[in-house]
């Protein structure tokens, strides 16, 4: 499904981007340049107003909790947050998960999960599916979480699913994907394709991150990739991915193999959106995405109604 064509927001916001944050990224591409350039555009970013953010306090769950006024006390999302795997935190992503708390009636927790170099592959999965069973064993069911990501975070979010599947863990109610990097070959077509259109990276950027984490693991490894891996049996997913970003391919692919698989897979493609576009809330196409990703927690995590019997 794709959507309308772009909002004059969006088409300033991705002329901003290719011209602030591309070029800088190609003449620098340096780890530090691209843990300051998440911050650059910010400004465009205020996070919602009336949510509650607090740091966790257990080691086991290291992170923020956002929190919005109405969030029901079972349902619950675990957010790994996109940036190639080296850069990007909660904070950098209060924009998003503090208005998906607030959309979805969910509590949020933004996991700080270690980053790459410093903590190459597969620290980053090790972290999330360690959250993720520890909330488990605090008692929240799996049937009321949901596990989400953007970008990397997106990919990481399915290849924790199946991790957690291969062990036999309860899995949860269901996954978002913003833009998903689940191929860390590079071996989309779009990464060529939209070379140009892309407002943000070029594909010697994928290379490098892909290097960063990995070191001298293969990228065709199923958790590190996990287009290559089994997905039979994962939850239901609901991908997002803009038709002019580098990982269009990768949406589109994992949705392809995931129905194969069995699983119950939704895709929508938007028109011209820069990567990840749900972080910039001035964008009508970013309501309009996390909208529809909280109806979908909602419905996934609703509580089933029990039938109660007519008197006889």
């Amino acid at each position: 499904m794709r959507s309308r064509s772009p909002s004059i927001q969006s088409r300033t916001t991705t002329f901003l981007l290719k011209r602030l944050i591309k070029r800088e990224r190609a003449q620098d591409s340096s780890v530090p340049t691209g843990r300051r350039a998440v911050n650059t555009f910010m400004w465009l970013t205020p996070r919602q107003s009336g949510v509650k953010v607090f740091q966790s306090r257990q080691s086991q769950l290291p992170g923020e909790w956002v929190v919005c006024p109405q969030a029901e006390a079972g349902r619950l999302v675990l957010y790994l947050h996109g940036g190639g795997y080296f850069f990007g935190s909660p904070q950098s992503h209060r924009p998003l998960t503090t208005r998906l708390s607030r959309l979805s009636g969910s509590r949020v927790l933004a996991l700080r999960y270690r980053l790459a170099p410093e903590h190459p592959f597969p620290g980053a999965i090790e972290d999330a599916a360690r959250a993720y069973c520890t909330l488990l064993s605090q008692g929240v069911p799996p049937g009321k979480m949901v596990v989400a990501g953007d970008s990397a975070g997106g990919g990481l979010a399915l290849a924790t699913l199946v991790y957690l599947k291969d062990r036999g863990v309860p899995l949860p109610a269901g996954a978002i994907c913003f833009s998903p990097w689940t191929d860390l070959a590079v071996t989309g077509e779009s990464v060529r394709r939209n070379s140009e259109q892309c407002a943000m990276f070029q594909a010697q950027a994928l290379h490098r991150a892909a290097k960063q984490y990995l070191g001298d693991v293969s990228p065709f490894h199923p958790l590190a990739s996990p287009i290559y891996a089994n997905l039979e049996g994962l939850p239901p997913l609901l991908i997002h991915v803009s038709d002019s970003e580098l990982l269009t391919d990768d949406s589109r692919r994992i949705v392809e193999f995931a129905r194969v698989a069995g699983v119950q897979a939704s895709l929508e493609v938007y028109a011209d959106q820069p990567h990840v576009w749900q972080l910039f809330s001035l964008l009508p196409e970013a309501v309009d995405s996390l909208q529809k990703a909280a109806e979908a927690i909602k419905g996934w995590t609703a509580t089933p109604k029990v039938a109660v019997p007519l008197p006889s």
